[in-house]
């Protein structure tokens, strides 16, 4: 999926993915060494993300590489700057290590439906395709969110098209967004 975070707090954006993601792997191992240590693994400070977004701050236009890993948890977060001002973020390596629609999900916990704005609805054909057993979802919590894309609204702004989330079709959202 494709958002245009143009006007999203980027550093309430890399906060909440930060803390909607969880260490894999190798990153495990940094991840409770860490912890052990007494270091804050699990959240990012105000300061931490002005040193990570110090370079999208620098760079009028192009591809800022956000983060990669970060205290063992996969974040595969690139922010794209448009000539026209706008700053676009496909989520799917994120996705592919957090789990499908983990991305959405922060958004959907932390900014207001309005803020939300969908560039591209579905994924690239092979991202989902090798996620690991424990980063699928029920059926039943993939279908909400399948749901919740079908019911957006269509809109055009200086940027392009993009989509956002009727409010009016969604009475709530489910705990294990929360």
């Amino acid at each position: 999926m494709e958002f245009d975070i143009t006007q999203l707090d980027k550093k309430l954006l890399i906060q909440t993915l930060f803390s909607h993601s969880a260490p894999v792997s190798l990153g495990q191992v940094e991840y409770y060494l860490r912890n052990k240590w007494g270091e804050n693994v699990d959240g990012l400070t105000d300061k931490e993300c002005e040193f990570i977004l110090y370079e999208y701050n620098k760079l009028n236009t192009g591809i800022i590489k956000i983060l990669d890993y970060h205290k063992g948890k996969p974040m595969k977060l690139t922010f794209y700057k448009k000539n026209n001002g706008r700053v676009i973020v496909d989520s799917s390596s994120y996705d592919e290590r957090n789990g499908k629609y983990r991305f959405f999900e922060a958004l959907l916990n932390i900014f207001l439906l309005d803020e939300i704005r969908i560039i591209k609805k579905g994924y690239r054909q092979y991202s989902m395709s090798n996620l690991q057993d424990h980063l699928l979802r029920p059926k039943e919590q993939e279908a909400i969110f399948k749901n919740i894309l079908k019911n957006t609204i269509q809109k055009e702004n200086e940027f392009g098209k993009y989509w956002t989330i009727d409010e009016n079709q969604i009475s709530y959202i489910p705990s294990f967004m929360q």
